[in-house]
């Protein structure tokens, strides 16, 4: 519930709405990015962290930087704040996105950092938040078998497809 808490004040219908600063723009897309103050003077940036990843690897760099933020005793907002601070110039910088298109990568950025800083810090693996849209008609089956099983929507899914994974 705090996720979802933290994850509405994170975003915005216009982008990212809880950073001060002034703002990077194009073509009207808005950035209000500004570096966290409190951020320690190391943290590293994000220009090439992307370089050459798949979207498995950018998960695992994103994930080890998040821990490595954590140990450095960045609390979850400020690592969020940092992160999707330092993203979102970078996704201004690609003008092969229109406006919608970077306003979402940002908020999609923005949901992926908060899934990873607020997973709680005595958790051995980090669960990777993954974002899927799901046609209604599917969404609507999908929720019908969970309640058949008596289960939440998240853990019919997680079953469903961590059986065949599991067999050889």
């Amino acid at each position: 519930m705090l996720r979802k808490v933290l994850l509405v004040a994170l975003v915005s219908a216009g982008g990212v709405g809880a950073f001060i600063g002034q703002p990077a723009t194009a073509a009207g897309f808005a950035c209000p990015y500004a570096k966290a103050a409190e951020a320690p003077k190391d943290a590293p940036s994000l220009a090439g962290f992307f370089t050459g990843a798949t979207d498995a690897t950018a998960d695992e760099r994103l994930s080890i930087l998040v821990i490595d933020l954590r140990k450095s005793g960045m609390g979850p907002a400020l690592i969020v704040d940092h992160l999707v601070g330092a993203y979102c110039p970078l996704v201004v910088a690609d003008t092969s996105l229109s406006d919608a298109q970077r306003a979402l990568r940002v908020r999609r950025f923005a949901r992926q950092v908060a899934g990873f800083a607020y997973v709680p810090s005595e958790q051995d693996e980090l669960a990777v938040l993954v974002d899927l849209p799901l046609a209604p008609r599917l969404l609507d089956q999908i929720n019908k078998a969970a309640d058949k099983a008596g289960i939440s929507r998240d853990t019919w899914i997680d079953r469903v497809i961590s059986r065949p994974l599991a067999a050889p």
